[in-house]
Formats: C-alpha cells, structure tokens, sequence
C-alpha cells in the first residue's frame, strides 16, 4: 500500500483516497437482528462493544497514518446509518449507542493523522448530519438526494458551511432508464449548482451507476458537470 500510494503521489497530479479500510465500528455483533436487539436490550454491552472497536480502528489508523499518512489526502470508512425515511435505528437511539463512539474515533484520528475523514452512509441521515459533524466528519457520501430531507437544496442550506459533500449529483432511484438527455442534464446541472456554491462539493454521482443505466444519462451527467467545472 505504501509503495502504490508514494507511486501516484510523486508521478500523478491526483489527490489520493484510500478506501473503506477501518471498518471496526461496522462490525455487527449476533449478525443484524441480534445487534439491533441489543441495542434496546443491553445497551452498555453494546457501548462495551463499541469501545473496543474504537480502540481497535485507533490503532489500525497508527499502522495506515505511519505506511501513507503522508501521502494520502482522504481516508473513506462506512457505515450506512439511513434508509429512504430516515435514520434506521432513530435519531435517539443513534446518538445513545454511536455518536460518542464515533465522536471518540474521529477526535483520535484528528490527533493521529491529518488525512481528512470520508464518511460513507446511505439514506437519509439529515436527522444526525449535525451530530456527525460535531464527532468531526470531514466529508460526507453519497449524498443520497432522493432520500427524505435529503435533496440538495435543504442539505446544502442546512450543513453546506461545515462539510463537504460527495455525491449528490446523479442519484439513480430518481431517474428511470426512459428519462431523456434533457430532463437528466437540467436535474444533474441543478443539483450540482446548489452543491458547489462557496465550495465544499466533490462532484460524483450517488452511489455506483446501475448496469442498465442509458449511455445518454451518462453523457448528460458529464455533460452537465463540464458546464458547471468548478475554478
């Protein structure tokens, strides 16, 4: 990893991000069902829980800042809180169980590592964006805009000063496959104008493009972008 990252650091003009490599905190003790149980059931063996793997990411995130640190920009980890209403488990229950886990991690990494921090969660999650921004959150993808709360004028009114958003530009559950060029591009420009205003706005679709996605949505997403580049 050192040796790829030292590579595209010293003979590329990009900015390098490392992927989903600390995934501690996703962990899922029991398997879905039984950690959401456990979240209402026995919350302090889930904090319990959860400080380990705090732990455990700091320490991973030593190993990654001392092989890379001083080449990579951006450090991704995920954890997808939303679904398309809202936060899955609750906003309460969301900040009982994980924001001081989270507000640990990110505070520690701040002190390890300057490589800026990536969040990775789906859904709408407009409901705990403030509280993740205050554990530290740097970035924040997908930027799912079809989810509730999630579209790119309130997100972009609401949070668009304190984090930078990834994502949000194509968002493939608001588009059949028989929408044409014109209704693509403008919905495509629209959202990428509300985005990148005053900064903070990595242009990027909302998650992978779908296999049967048309050749002219795509042409119009990037055809959007080219006419909205940022200076």
């Amino acid at each position: 990893m050192e040796d790829s990252a030292r590579l595209l650091y010293e003979e590329t003009d990009l900015s390098i991000c490392l992927g989903e490599t600390v995934t501690d905190l996703q962990i899922q003790p029991g398997g879905m069902m039984k950690h959401l149980i456990m979240m209402k059931e026995n919350p302090e063996i889930m904090r319990e829980f959860l400080n380990k793997s705090v732990d455990s990411a700091l320490s991973q995130l030593k190993q990654l800042n001392q092989a890379v640190g001083k080449y990579v920009d951006i450090l991704s980890i995920a954890h997808d809180f939303g679904d398309n209403r809202d936060v899955l488990i609750g906003s309460d229950l969301w900040r009982e169980i994980y924001k001081k886990p989270y507000y640990d991690l990110f505070q520690g990494w701040k002190k390890i590592t300057d490589m800026k921090i990536n969040l990775h969660s789906c859904g709408s999650i407009h409901s705990i964006l403030g509280d993740l921004i205050d554990c530290g959150v740097d970035i924040i993808n997908p930027v799912q805009t079809s989810a509730k709360n999630m579209s790119a004028q309130k997100i972009k009114v609401d949070f668009g000063d304190k984090i930078v958003f990834w994502g949000g530009a194509y968002d493939s559950q608001m588009f059949s496959i028989y929408k044409s060029y014109d209704e693509v591009y403008k919905k495509v420009s629209d959202n990428i104008n509300i985005l990148k205003q005053n900064g903070g706005f990595i242009f990027s679709g909302v998650h992978n493009l779908p296999p049967d996605i048309p050749t002219h949505h795509i042409r119009a997403m990037l055809d959007a972008w080219d006419g909205n580049k940022l200076i």
